[in-house]
């Protein structure tokens, strides 16, 4: 999945919980202390805004941020472990 998809899904996800609690963008933005544009912005998968706000809006959502990553994959364990064999740097012994 690409960073723009993952934007885009993530914007699904805040869109989603927004109506779920009959909530206007204007709403929101105020809630969070943001800008009306911004959560637009995030709904849409057009930008990605600050761990802060992001916390912020969810708490205006009256939701988890974990909750508004749902649907994301998750991590590749063999791609992970494969980068860390290959970066993997042999210590000295001590002493």
């Amino acid at each position: 999945m690409t960073d723009r998809q993952m934007l885009k899904r993530i914007g699904q996800s805040v869109k989603t919980a927004r109506l779920n609690a009959n909530l206007t963008q204007e709403c929101v933005a105020e809630l969070a202390g943001v800008h009306w544009q911004t959560v637009s912005y995030i709904e849409n998968g057009k930008y990605l805004c600050s761990v802060i706000t992001f916390f912020k809006i969810s708490q205006a959502l009256g939701v988890s941020p974990n909750r508004l990553f749902d649907g994301l994959p998750e991590p590749d364990k063999a791609w992970q472990d494969k980068i860390k064999l290959s970066l993997a740097r042999k210590r000295k012994p001590s002493g």
